[in-house]
């Protein structure tokens, strides 16, 4: 249930207490009472605030001494929403990108919402939590944590509480939190050839988990408005003897049933690629009272094959000749082809236009594509020694691929050169008879 959204990016890194801390800039998204805009109502009020990450680790390359310390306000302000996150155990995979981003000018955005245990005691107020996203722009890595307020001491009372989240605050006027579990992936988006394997990365942090705790995985596949379950996972202290309890529905798809108990790898390999298996899939871990998730894009490529209908470009009697260009067995769709001719006498290539003609697209079984170009050549607008190039541009390839032709000048009608040699034959036993 999302009562509450927070988006913000990276300001800086300041340091801790045996780490640094990661200071958010965000904003606090409540649902308005209007529609939307209609009736003179907004869907969304924001209102500045604040995320500090605590005591990430200092990567050996970042000096303590180029940090500023993090200072709250040195009055509160029960209107500022100021929420600090202790992260020591569970410890966030791969922190030192996050206290990277600001030097190298990647934004981080942040959203953070309400969050209500799974099985939770009716009526229970304490502790809150709440569930972060945090992704760095250009990929990297994604989090997704879960956050329990701390317990305040009696002598640390607040007289003050937050007025739009109405939790209590710390002296110093921040909301006191601890991660207590987290999904991340270091990919979000993946590329893979068509028949190869796809590794797609998720994993979990968690505290020590409580007796007779139960681990959940699932993973899913959206495309295109329909879902399907890929794969699920159930494991813990009352798993069988046998182990884990695995159910694959995708035939090739796998999970290492021990690194996820092990060591929270809960990534999902994939075989035997198809373009059926190009979609958005959804990591999710559920523990205890948790369950959160990542998401995690899987692009399906195969390089087209390209060829030339002709072997030698020679023009005959002076007439017009078709040049093909297959582009055969490509995905995805997005495919460009372009004719260029240089001449002996051309200082820079010229892209062909008039005379191109395309076919339309044809799709095989395995649903990758193939489609023609074709070019129609003059011998006045050719001559020989003219070099005409088929060039293909597609996501598949790091470079475009390109086959060429050069035009050659045409041999002596083997006709002619038959009836030449007759004519002189006969000629020669003349002679030698009279």
């Amino acid at each position: 249930m999302l009562e509450i959204l927070l988006f913000g990016y990276l300001i800086t890194c300041v340091s801790g207490q045996g780490g640094a801390d990661v200071v958010l800039s965000c904003s606090l998204v409540e649902e308005g009472s209007g529609m939307g805009g209609m009736g003179g109502g907004a869907l969304f009020s924001r209102t500045p605030a604040m995320l500090v990450l605590r005591d990430l680790a200092v990567t050996p390359d970042l000096s303590p001494d180029t940090l500023t310390p993090f200072n709250p306000p040195a009055v509160p302000d029960p209107d500022n929403i100021i929420l600090e996150a202790k992260v020591e155990s569970p410890e966030i995979p791969e922190a030192d990108l996050l206290l990277h981003a600001d030097c190298n000018e990647q934004e981080v955005t942040c959203e953070i919402s309400r969050y209500f245990p799974r099985n939770a005691k009716e009526g229970s107020t304490e502790p809150a939590y709440f569930i972060g996203s945090l992704q760095i722009e250009g990929g990297g890595l994604s989090l997704t944590l879960i956050l329990q307020t701390l317990p305040l001491d009696q002598s640390d009372r607040p007289a003050l509480m937050q007025s739009k989240l109405e939790l209590p605050l710390s002296q110093s006027g921040t909301l006191l939190t601890e991660v207590v579990f987290l999904v991340f992936s270091r990919s979000e988006s993946h590329s893979a050839p068509l028949g190869g394997v796809a590794l797609l990365d998720c994993g979990f942090r968690q505290q020590a988990p409580p007796p007779g705790w139960e681990l959940g995985l699932e993973w899913r596949l959206q495309h295109r408005g329909s879902g399907r379950k890929v794969l699920e996972i159930r494991a813990g202290q009352t798993e069988t003897e046998e182990g884990p309890a695995v159910h694959v529905e995708r035939e090739g798809s796998s999970v290492d049933a021990a690194l996820l108990v092990g060591q929270g790898n809960a990534s999902l390999t994939l075989a035997r690629l198809k373009v059926s298996d190009e979609g958005t899939y959804i990591c999710t871990v559920s523990t205890g009272l948790y369950q959160a998730q990542q998401v995690i894009q899987l692009h399906v490529t195969q390089p087209p094959r390209v060829s030339l209908s002709e072997e030698k470009l020679v023009f005959r009697d002076e007439l017009p000749q078709k040049l093909s260009c297959h582009c055969k067995n490509y995905y995805p769709l997005d495919v460009q082809m372009e004719w260029i001719s240089v001449s002996s006498t051309d200082s820079e290539p010229s892209v062909l236009s008039d005379q191109v003609s395309l076919s339309s697209h044809r799709q095989h079984s395995d649903r990758t594509m193939s489609i023609s170009s074709h070019l129609t050549l003059h011998p006045s607008t050719f001559p020989p020694g003219t070099t005409v190039t088929c060039r293909v541009t597609h996501p598949a390839l790091d470079t475009p691929l390109s086959l060429s032709l050069t035009v050659e000048t045409p041999e002596p009608d083997s006709y002619w050169m038959v009836l030449g040699f007759l004519v002189i034959t006969v000629l020669f036993f003349y002679q030698v008879m009279k």
